[in-house]
């Protein structure tokens, strides 16, 4: 269930000029000059860069945990403020209706 990203690098000072102009185009909405920058460096930022694969491995990760939390843990509703009765697993939680 681990979804590790492990081709990607923190921005350094190798990529740090780069992704500061990038944002500064960015911030400008000079939206072409963004582009050609990112074109004209691909290479040297490509292992900056979490792309869409990268960002799908994040979202299964996300839906498997949430798969796996809501089978191991349950909610007790009760109508009134007495704790529920029986035995309920670590993780149960308890909602008292007022």
């Amino acid at each position: 269930m681990s979804y590790q990203l492990s081709n990607y690098k923190d921005v350094d000072a190798t990529a740090a000029p780069l992704v500061l102009q990038y944002y500064k185009y960015m911030d400008q909405e000079d939206f072409a000059a963004a582009s050609r920058l990112l074109e004209e460096n691909h290479e040297l930022l490509k292992p900056y860069i979490i792309d869409m694969n990268g960002i799908n491995k994040i979202e299964q990760g996300l839906y498997e945990m949430w798969q796996t939390a809501s089978s191991t843990q349950a909610v007790v509703i009760t109508e009134d403020e007495t704790e529920p009765e029986g035995n309920f697993g670590q993780g149960t939680e308890w909602f008292a209706e007022y």
